[in-house]
């Protein structure tokens, strides 16, 4: 996801460590309470491999089916407690654990792991060996008629002396007191719940310390992680990952110099970020393509606290794999005088963990039946509307203005734009023929592109103040086009309580300011009162809607007073963005799912992937906007901010963007933001894609991919293809022809 120079930066480069008393707070620190302190190095304790046969699944020895509804039956291996999901239409198994294991093959399959630490031990536990091992499993169905759910327990124990001490009946009737443990014993029972329903199987889970062991902290936990995994891949197999736009790993080739990815749904914690590469990811969903066969997996709870994890058959377990793990306890190592001290929250998530796993086949089995299947989840979820675009005669065109950019620690705010600049500049793209454009004006506010306040509206008296700003709100309607506050919920140059970050500054290579800024993040537990602060303040001043900068890019723990994990913050993002859509437009910036309900617009929308794109093995597919086209209307990167600006533009007609431009009306931001030098050009274009695009804003993705050596096709479904030649060179598709770096409509 290149967005260098993103205005903003509000993908925050988090640079923050720990300090003594735990996890970052308001003023650097959190209550000791909140946090224990572990010196020393953590070893790790993985149990041995003692039966091959337990991380297998036998298919010979299934029998009958558990469960069944509609079109599924669900089988249960009695020997490893695995599953198979069957699909009887395209008669087709997908295992839980390999069926056949491949020569590179470590044994390392199971349906759960289980991280516990204790004390300066951290227990790596599995399902197959720390559990099947001893037999310290039940199962029993649920249902009405026909069932349609299974339950298996599983008790976790590292250690055999730990096992012996439950039976199998306890297990089953679930009577397992702590009085059957030492209060020092590690011992957790993990309950896996499947059902089918609607088509699509649920997988969840919840778990318990059955010891009440308060030292026995469980850490993560992966659920099915080895679901579908291949050692080998046919001719347009693949693994679809939420990178950026969305990534394919293509499976049929391979692969050695590939190693493991984390993906961290709604990108990395600034009060807890990870140790090692972890990249953001927009949207809590993955899949697998096998042949005429594919996968999809939509985590519907728990996803705030959730990564998805990739590996290849050449660097792992032998098996291409991928699934996802769930964060339970926040940790963080560092280096404290030049010792190592782990820091890990007193606050364990207590919820449940849910997946949704869709199964496709035919031609729904490829990028767009797997898009349409998440799109359909989504909007089940509540992450989606379910209204459908009007087609309008002009494309929008959305315009990334900068009013005053924040400059040097102790230097105001550079002014770039006033209002009435703003008004003339807009007038002279209006007599160029550009009709509908979105104006998302930045730095209008105190602080500029740095604002000093969290949920507040004091507009910069220096940029003409509250009535040269109602003249522009005037201008912007009568011409018919939408004025956007750029407003924060969570951060602002300082005031905040929760947790200060370092972020890239904007204006760092065009100005002589400072390359970073601080942010002051707030307490999301305010948030409430924050947006009633912003309604109020609004009452009085005119515009068309609030640009949220923030809270759709940025999702944190709070350990400032007592504790706000991710999850709980994600639910007040949500309950509090429908008011600012009350009677006015919302635009939210990035676009992580958790806060795109009500947007009518997301800025921002990433065209590329966080990780390099590798061509043949690692490439970027238009996988959220395939769900998201027809719903909101989106931008990705401006045209004058990418490293290709050539490139930017042809990607934004391929993945059915908006147009988009970061500008400035003096030139005191720098040649690369004032607009000046760039109109004629971006009007050229805008117009080319306003002809291309215009009447599909209501109409779906249905298709993406390859057409030629360097062209590249998007098809919707009204008909209409559009061709994109990325090359020097007229290329030939069948009859068509397209011209160099150039794209061209069908239908």
């Amino acid at each position: 996801m290149k967005r260098s120079l993103r205005v903003l930066a509000l993908v925050l480069v988090c640079i923050f460590l720990f300090l003594p008393s735990g996890c970052a707070g308001g003023k650097g620190t959190v209550p000791a309470a909140a946090v224990l302190t572990v010196g020393g190095e953590i070893t790790q304790r993985t149990g041995k491999v003692r039966d091959k046969s337990l991380h297998r699944i036998d298919p010979s020895a299934l029998g009958t089916p558990m469960v069944s509804s509609g079109l599924m039956q669900l089988f249960l291996d009695d020997n490893s407690f695995g599953i198979a999901l069957y699909e009887k239409t395209r008669k087709k198994y997908w295992y839980a654990l390999p069926a056949t294991p491949s020569p590179g093959y470590d044994d390392s399959a199971a349906t759960l792991t289980l991280d516990v630490l204790y004390g300066n031990t951290l227990y790596k536990l599995n399902s197959q060996d720390d559990c099947m091992q001893y037999r310290n499993v039940a199962c029993d169905t649920f249902g009405e008629g026909a069932l349609s759910g299974l339950r298996v327990t599983y008790v976790l124990t590292p250690d055999e002396t730990t096992a012996h001490k439950v039976s199998g009946e306890k297990i089953f009737d679930d009577s397992i007191s702590e009085t059957d443990f030492n209060r020092t014993d590690i011992a957790f029972r993990v309950r896996v719940t499947y059902e089918l329903l609607d088509g699509n199987l649920y997988v969840s889970a919840d778990w318990k310390n059955l010891s009440g062991n308060p030292d026995a902290i469980v850490c993560n936990l992966s659920l099915l992680p080895f679901f579908g995994a291949s050692s080998t891949g046919a001719k347009g197999d693949y693994f679809l990952l939420p990178d950026g736009c969305g990534t394919l790993v293509h499976t049929d080739v391979q692969d050695p110099s590939f190693t493991p990815i984390d993906l961290r749904v709604y990108g990395d914690d600034a009060s807890c970020p990870a140790d090692g590469a972890v990249y953001p990811a927009l949207l809590p969903a993955f899949a697998a393509k096998q042949g005429d066969n594919a996968f999809a997996v939509i985590v519907e709870q728990g996803d705030a606290i959730s990564t998805i994890h990739a590996e290849r058959a050449s660097n792992g377990s032998g098996y291409n794999t991928v699934g996802v793990r769930f964060m339970l306890t926040q940790m963080r190592s560092a280096q404290k005088n030049g010792k190592s001290v782990t820091y890990v929250s007193k606050n364990t998530y207590d919820g449940q963990i849910r997946l949704c796993v869709r199964l496709l086949g035919g031609s729904n089995a490829g990028l767009d039946g797997i898009a349409a299947a998440c799109r359909e989840q989504f909007m089940r979820m509540g992450y989606l509307s379910t209204d459908t675009l009007q087609s309008e005669e002009y494309l929008p065109f959305q315009l990334d203005l900068i009013g005053a950019m924040s400059g040097g620690r102790f230097s105001l705010p550079q002014i770039c734009t006033t209002f009435d600049q703003a008004r003339d500049l807009l007038l002279r793209m209006k007599s160029k023929g550009v009709n509908n454009v979105d104006v998302r004006y930045l730095g209008a506010l105190r602080g500029g592109t740095n604002p000093s306040q969290i949920g507040r509206i004091q507009l910069a008296m220096r940029l003409g103040g509250q009535k040269d700003f109602e003249k522009l709100a005037a201008f912007t309607t009568a011409q018919g086009n939408s004025l956007f506050l750029d407003t924060t919920l969570l951060s602002c140059s300082a005031g905040g309580q929760a947790l200060n970050i370092e972020s890239e500054n904007f204006s760092a290579s065009l100005t002589a300011g400072d390359r970073v800024y601080t942010r002051s993040l707030a307490r999301p537990a305010e948030l409430e009162q924050t947006t009633i602060n912003l309604l109020t303040d609004a009452r009085n001043i005119p515009f068309d809607g609030f640009c949220v900068q923030d809270a759709s890019a940025l999702l944190y723990s709070d350990f400032s007073q007592g504790y706000t994990g991710r999850t709980q913050a994600l639910s007040f993002i949500r309950e509090n963005l429908p008011a600012l859509s009350t009677d006015r437009l919302l635009m939210v910036d990035t676009g992580y799912f958790y806060a795109i309900r009500y947007a009518d617009i997301i800025s921002g929308l990433p065209q590329t992937s966080a990780l390099p794109e590798r061509a043949g093995l690692y490439t970027c597919a238009p996988f959220v906007q395939m769900i998201l086209h027809g719903t909101v209307d989106y931008s990705g990167t401006p045209f004058n901010l990418a490293d290709d600006s050539v490139r930017a533009r042809l990607r934004s007609v391929e993945y059915a963007c908006c147009p988009s431009c970061v500008w400035t009306f003096s030139r005191s931001g720098g040649d690369s933001l004032c607009y000046e030098d760039q109109l004629g050009d971006t009007v050229d274009f805008y117009q080319k894609a306003n002809e291309a695009l215009a009447d599909l804003r209501d109409a779906r993705i249905v298709g993406n991919g390859v057409a030629a050596t360097g062209v590249h096709y998007t098809s919707f479904d009204n008909g209409a293809t559009i061709y994109v030649n990325y090359t020097d060179k007229q290329a030939a598709v069948g009859n068509v022809r397209v011209e160099p770096q150039s794209f061209l409509r069908i239908g």
